[in-house]
């Protein structure tokens, strides 16, 4: 059986160059292929290297993979691998032992970062093109949430939640975090439904006895 070299994932950071790390640069260096979404394959643009995007059909992206599978693979993922990423499918497909992860700044690391808080007590959900299965009786036991946005119907989620919560929270909108068009808002519910957020959008909920 031939040996092919591991594919490595790179967390990529929030987005601006200043936050990807040198084991990632060293990486990307070494690649032959690199994979990602168009504004993480932007963050190299002077690599020569096969490049092949990331878009909605990941099938197709993981069948690209496969047929590159001898050459050297960096795959380039937002924030870090570890938080709803391509690397769990891409592990599940080729194998634990096959995949090297390379971690990075999350956003979510960054909006507490912004806000003087910590985050070891946060409770994390990803409402970025899915619906969060869980309730607003399950998560008003955290002082602490984030909801990944980016979308209509996840912003309008975190409204919903919001409301559900009660007044003991407050709602914090944080957009393009570390990019020139970074924003933090304070928003309320009916703020949050008719705010058009970013797509890179995380939406902090706290409970008003969180300082930030």
């Amino acid at each position: 059986m031939t040996d092919f070299p591991q594919i490595i994932i790179a967390g990529c950071g929030p987005g601006h160059p200043d936050y990807l790390t040198d084991a990632v640069r060293n990486a990307v260096a070494r690649a032959e292929v690199l994979v990602g979404a168009r504004h993480l394959l932007d963050l190299f643009p002077g690599k020569p290297a096969t490049r092949i995007p990331v878009g909605s059909d990941i099938p197709a992206v993981v069948a690209r993979i496969e047929a590159e599978r001898q050459r050297r693979i960096v795959v380039l993922v937002s924030g870090d691998p570890g938080l709803f990423s391509l690397a769990r499918t891409l592990q599940k497909h080729f194998g634990t032992r096959q995949c090297q992860l390379l971690p990075g700044v999350s956003s979510v690391q960054l909006a507490c970062a912004r806000l003087g808080i910590d985050w070891h007590d946060l409770q994390i959900v990803s409402a970025h093109g899915r619906s969060p299965e869980i309730t607003a009786d399950r998560l008003n036991r955290y002082r602490k949430i984030a909801v990944l946005a980016g979308t209509g119907e996840a912003n309008r989620w975190a409204a919903d939640l919001l409301e559900q919560l009660g007044e003991r929270y407050r709602a914090f909108a944080c957009e393009n975090l570390t990019l020139k068009d970074e924003r933090i808002r304070q928003l309320e519910a009916a703020g949050l439904r008719a705010a058009e957020l970013s797509s890179r959008t995380i939406i902090l909920l706290l409970a008003r006895e969180v300082r930030a």
